[in-house]
């Protein structure tokens, strides 16, 4: 309970994983709208399963979360159940690990109250049921800070690599936080790590000619506003300014994700936690560095949701100390919030997209059939319409339509508002639907 009361040694995690099982699965069975990037996780888990280990291992997503997606799938699972149960499984795997941080950090009371409250967290439980890597990314990061050999530490830092790109962020992290040990113990974190990671950098190096931790770097170094870099190293070589202002920039913007991950429920506990605890500011560290350099890069919310267990130490302290203020209105007040979490945990918050999406799908499916390819900057429409998605690097038509005609796709589908004046459709590309109340618009490319 994490604002007062008492329950017997190993309760509060059998609780939690039971709850957090539960709660999860009913978010599941929800048919949440799947991320735009989750039709290219599942494709990368169908390649390997085809066989196509190089190809995943250098291209633009991580290829951890594909390979589970695709141990899944081998055993008879369909492709996407595969992709979401990976998502759960690392969710629910990520519970006994955040009991023994916090145990670490703040205790056993502080333990309890944390994994009770990662159980039926909004952003943990949504995220367990997503076509993505992120509670994959989150576990291994956990799994990182409670590791005590630096071969097992330094293993799991590359496993974070290839689970996300920015996990390499581990590796010196992981060298400082060893400062003070053998160089042995350095040596063996150093080549554990470098062990894991290889395959994903070889590949990439064969992929792309030269040696890089991403293909998303080039991306990054284009959005840093330095002109011919193809590379962060590159752009901060030739302009250094600028990037410090891209991760500025950044920063405050992905501090603001991080914040609107954990929630306003959470945030009175959090902020009395961080004063009240300061055991629970080394996990609160490994976060601020990851917001402030290789996030601020690229913020997105949903790179927050690895964060968020490493600031639960903190929000558990700051629960008790709450609930010893409250007293004997603890209980009530434990109640709701546990009520408020699991309400907003299995909210639907965006239920027109949903809808939209199959509308889309359903459209581009009984009049074209299936195997159709679809140029259009969200890859679900596609792939609920059983075919190809061709997803083209801006919203520009000519980027779109060039890609079109590429490629031979013969549909493409975009909003009316990023068409604007002067640009007219050519000739080849007829209007021929307005889904979703005219919010899209369908085009059929060529003859």
């Amino acid at each position: 309970m994490p604002l007062g009361g008492k329950l017997r040694p190993g309760g509060p995690l059998a609780a939690a994983l039971a709850a957090g099982l539960v709660v999860r699965v009913a978010r599941l069975l929800r048919d949440p709208l799947m991320h735009p990037d989750g039709p290219a996780y599942l494709e990368l888990a169908r390649a390997l399963l085809r066989g196509k280990v190089l190809a995943v291992l250098g291209g633009y997503y991580s290829p951890l979360y594909p390979a589970a997606v695709a141990g899944l799938a081998a055993t008879g699972l369909r492709l996407e159940l595969a992709g979401r149960a990976t998502a759960l499984l690392a969710g629910l795997a990520a519970l006994p690990l955040v009991h023994a941080l916090a145990r670490r950090c703040a205790g056993e009371r502080a333990a309890d109250a944390a994994v009770l409250v990662a159980a039926v967290h909004p952003a943990l439980v949504k995220a367990s049921a997503q076509v993505l890597p992120e509670t994959l990314a989150g576990a291994l990061l956990l799994a990182w800070l409670v590791a005590r050999r630096a071969a097992i530490a330094g293993a799991l830092a590359g496993a974070a690599y290839l689970a996300r790109p920015e996990g390499v962020l581990l590796l010196p992290l992981g060298l400082w936080r060893l400062r003070r040990a053998h160089l042995r113990a350095l040596v063996l974190y150093a080549g554990a790590a470098v062990a894991v990671m290889a395959p994903a950098l070889l590949a990439l190096r064969a992929e792309t000619g030269h040696w890089q931790l991403s293909p998303r770097e080039a991306r990054l170094a284009l959005l840093t506003g330095v002109p011919g870099a193809t590379t962060l190293a590159e752009a901060a070589l030739r302009n250094p300014a600028a990037l410090l202002a891209r991760m500025a920039e950044g920063v405050a913007r992905q501090v603001l994700y991080d914040a609107t991950a954990l929630g306003p429920l959470l945030a009175i506990p959090f902020l009395l936690g961080v004063g009240a605890a300061r055991e629970t500011r080394g996990p609160l560290a490994v976060a601020a560095w990851f917001t402030a350099l290789p996030l601020a890069l690229n913020p997105s919310p949903r790179y927050a949701v690895p964060l968020v267990p490493l600031l639960l130490p903190a929000t558990a302290a700051g629960l008790l100390a709450l609930g010893d203020r409250l007293g004997r209105h603890a209980r009530v007040a434990t109640a709701a919030l546990g009520v408020a979490l699991v309400v907003q945990a299995l909210w639907v918050s965006h239920p027109f997209d949903a809808a939209c999406s199959r509308e889309v799908s359903r459209l581009v499916l009984e009049r074209y059939g299936p195997g159709q390819a679809l140029v259009a900057v969200d890859g679900r429409f596609a792939y609920g319409a059983r075919g190809r998605a061709l997803v083209p690097p801006t919203t520009d038509p000519d980027d779109a339509l060039a890609l079109a005609r590429r490629s031979g796709a013969r549909l493409w589908l975009t909003r009316p508002a990023w068409i604007r004046p002067p640009w007219t459709p050519p000739a080849d590309a007829r209007a021929v639907a307005h889904p979703c109340g005219g919010t899209f618009v369908l085009f059929e490319v060529g003859g």
